[in-house]
């Protein structure tokens, strides 16, 4: 499948000083949800705006559907109509983005601005203001909204003009963790309905419920690496080398132990068969199977053989850890006195140790299916 979005061997300096993104290339599939994550300070906004067109490229091409998107071909007012009818850009900061009087005005503006009659242009605003829940906020100033409410007109106001391709810029950055939830299923109707989802986030519990690849940016500015999102995720060397998690030493009155940070304690993945329930009211009809549908095994296709992989893994990546902590306790024991206790634990380090063999086993036969 051909990318709808290019990047080739991009880089951005401010005021041709300070680097701000250094040779990146990646592709992105119509339809994909992508993720660009990375440590503050790594570039990930201005590679979103040199996509945008709203920054241009010190050096590099970007591409969208095949036309190069520059300085020079962005002032053809044909080429201009044609990318801004179809890639939509949500600031992270919702109070740059808002400008009109009211948040029907912010609705109403963009589609206007393409030309769309009028009526139609209400019948949008309407119906994308009922399904972001901001139907009482119509005659408000955006001064008047709280920060989640500023978020959702502002992606209102990129929604009524159906775009087909969304980029989001640290869409749950400062709401309430209802509002992450709700986002975070707006994001996966979105999806469903057929449209190219690219979010910046340094929300690392977000990206495996709307994404299908990610990329990480390291803190010198290059593509540090890409992949499924589960795998990248996986990563944690990679993870800490980006800034993205951090060690942390836990101490229990009589022993520690130390593991990799994601913001939150401990978490389980789930993998969902089914796709999520949506908590917002339904995408609008004008918004619907206006560009190619996915189906349901491109967003979620994780299967249960590919569960059963990761599973074996993860197993297999902790066990020496176990091993190791067996014998520690061990020499512990026979330290204290306690031969038989020593004895017991050494004998489960061994048998643990054995283990490794019995992952890679399962590993290769179920390669086989």
């Amino acid at each position: 499948m051909e990318d709808i979005m290019r990047l080739e061997g991009i880089s951005y300096s401010y005021f041709d000083k300070i680097p701000a993104v250094c040779d990146i290339s990646l592709g992105i599939k119509e339809g994909e949800g992508f993720t660009i994550i990375g440590a503050n300070g790594s570039g990930k906004s201005t590679l979103l705006q040199i996509m945008n067109g709203l920054i241009h490229q010190s050096k590099g091409k970007c591409f969208f559907r095949g036309n190069e998107v520059s300085q020079r071909t962005l002032r053809d007012k044909g080429f201009l109509r044609f990318f801004r009818e179809r890639v939509g850009y949500v600031f992270q900061d919702s109070d740059v983005q808002l400008f009109c009087p009211t948040v029907m005005d912010e609705l109403l503006y963009g589609p206007l601005q393409l030309g769309i009659d009028g009526k139609e242009a209400l019948e949008r605003a309407f119906e994308v203001m009922h399904m972001l829940n901001i139907e009482d906020l119509k005659d408000r100033p955006s001064y008047m909204l709280s920060g989640g409410e500023k978020k959702r007109a502002a992606i209102g106001s990129v929604l009524t003009m159906n775009p087909e391709v969304l980029l989001l810029d640290e869409p749950t950055t400062g709401v309430d963790p209802r509002s992450q939830v709700e986002f975070v299923d707006l994001i996966n109707e979105l999806r469903h309905a057929g449209k190219t989802i690219v979010t910046v986030t340094h929300d690392l519990g977000i990206i495996e419920d709307i994404s299908d690849r990610t990329v990480v940016i390291g803190e010198d500015h290059r593509l540090l690496t890409e992949g499924n999102t589960w795998d990248v995720m996986e990563d944690t060397d990679m993870l800490l080398r980006a800034n993205l998690i951090h060690r942390h030493v836990h101490r229990h009155r009589w022993y520690v132990h130390e593991h990799s940070h994601f913001g939150t304690h401990g978490h389980e993945h789930v993998v969902l068969r089914e796709p999520p329930a949506i908590t917002n009211p339904p995408l609008p009809p004008f918004a619907k199977g206006a560009h190619r549908g996915i189906n349901e095994e491109v967003v979620f296709k994780m299967t249960e053989p590919d569960k059963l992989k990761k599973l074996l893994e993860h197993w297999a990546e902790h066990n020496e850890e176990h091993a190791k902590t067996y014998l520690e306790w061990a020499e512990k024991a026979s330290a204290s006195g306690d031969k038989e206790l020593s004895s017991v634990l050494k004998e489960i380090a061994e048998n643990t140790k054995k283990m490794d063999g019995l992952f890679e086993k399962a590993k290769k036969a179920l390669g086989k299916d």
